[in-house]
């Protein structure tokens, strides 16, 4: 028949098809056609059952993140559990003791006002400690 000078062309019945990035596969009347098509039919279920493998593979992958993220994320709700536990225990003590310490800070007060009176200042100074009771001779 007829040519031409492209990358398709029509050569005594057969057909050149250029498929990126293959070889170019010739089809020809005849049985030949079929036996080409059943050829192409066969590579593009086996390109689809790896497409769907890697598919398959990739919602695995993620589906183990997901697992993966949830157990981190259930170790740190844990320690954050622990932590505010902590925290309240903490606040409660430091409660505590600033209560105490103000007592105590009243309590001291309380004393040396008492100890700032004159009637307990000689009492104090020649009897109330042992130590300040040195005889000399």
């Amino acid at each position: 028949m007829s040519s031409s000078t492209g990358d398709h062309l029509s050569v005594n019945d057969n057909i050149i098809i250029n498929l990126p990035p293959q070889t170019p596969i010739i089809f020809s009347s005849g049985s030949n056609n079929d036996e080409i098509r059943k050829k192409r039919m066969i590579s593009n279920r086996e390109s689809a059952r790896r497409s769907r493998m890697r598919k398959q593979k990739h919602l695995e992958d993620v589906k183990n993140q997901v697992t993966k993220y949830k157990m981190v994320n259930q170790q740190l709700m844990n320690r954050l559990r622990l932590v505010n536990h902590n925290g309240h225990i903490v606040e409660q003590q430091n409660k505590m003791l600033r209560f105490e310490s103000a007592m105590l800070r009243e309590r001291l007060c309380h004393l040396q006002r008492l100890l700032a009176r004159p009637e307990f200042q000689c009492t104090l100074l020649s009897s109330a400690w042992p130590c300040n009771n040195i005889v000399t001779l």
